[in-house]
């Protein structure tokens, strides 16, 4: 039995999908705590209890705005507010997702360990450059280390499209 290509039902399905209306949806904007021991908060106000106490540096994903304050998605996809005077979207910032990260010298696969050889879960990293697979980072003391992507969260702006 042959099939045969019908023209007509191939340009109407090709008309009815580029006619079809659609709209992007953003996941958030990732942003950066910029001031060192920041209170997270339940609601958009220093009147709401802490949620969470981060250092500087700890990335997070903007998810909307209400005056001053931001609602933000922590890597575990947990809510929090935040003062927008703590945050910078200029400023690239990553952190610890898995149990321990092993820091190197050097970006590659056997380089020697770096001085501060492993971090936490939740160490979190200003980002300074890539090189394929590896980030190279620095902490809050200065220190530059590098790290493989697979250990860190790198937040970034997503979108979505729907139809």
């Amino acid at each position: 039995m042959t099939t045969r290509f019908r023209l007509p039902s191939f340009f109407f399905i090709i008309f009815t999908t580029m006619m079809t209306p659609f709209s992007v949806l953003a996941d958030g904007e990732p942003i950066c705590i910029i001031k060192p021991d920041v209170n997270l908060r339940k609601g958009p106000g220093s009147d709401y209890g802490i949620t969470w106490s981060v250092p500087i540096f700890m990335p997070l994903l903007k998810v909307e705005r209400k005056g001053k304050w931001i609602r933000v998605r922590d890597l575990d996809g947990d809510m929090h507010w935040v003062h927008s005077s703590s945050v910078s979207h200029r400023t690239s910032c990553v952190v610890v997702k898995t149990k321990t990260a092993r820091l190197r010298q050097e970006a590659g696969r056997n380089p020697p360990n770096a001085e501060l050889s492993s971090v936490d879960r939740y160490t979190p990293f200003r980002k300074i450059d890539r090189d394929g697979e590896w980030v190279k980072v620095r902490d809050e003391f200065k220190g530059t280390y590098w790290v493989h992507e697979n250990n860190i969260w790198i937040p970034m702006a997503r979108s979505k499209v729907a139809f």
